[in-house]
């Protein structure tokens, strides 16, 4: 069963200067999204169900969260099948406590 996590609560206490950078995939449907999740998680690539930011502007709300280090591993899997409703790979990083998105 997977949880879904609050935006707030994803996001690590960071003190002042410091970063952390994560992508997310993001889908248009929740069944493809959790899917998603499950299929990485089965393939030994730690990941969670997330609220997608607001910032993104695409999907159906949720998004499956990993680390920078999986990028590689995310782009090959999409690329031999990236389903029906696949909307995006996005970069998050916090930074003092503000988030920045962008689309990879």
């Amino acid at each position: 069963m997977y949880t879904l996590y609050n935006s707030i609560l994803w996001q690590p206490f960071l003190c002042k200067g410091e970063k952390v950078e994560f992508i997310i995939v993001s889908f248009r449907s929740r069944t493809e999204t959790m899917g998603f999740s499950k299929f990485l998680s089965d393939r030994g690539i730690n990941n969670q169900i997330v609220n997608t930011p607001k910032s993104a502007g695409v999907g159906c709300g949720i998004s499956v969260k990993t680390s920078i280090d999986n990028l590689l591993k995310i782009k090959k899997i999409l690329s031999i099948d990236s389903g029906k409703t696949f909307a995006g790979i996005f970069s998050v990083k916090v930074m003092g406590g503000k988030q920045f998105t962008r689309r990879i």
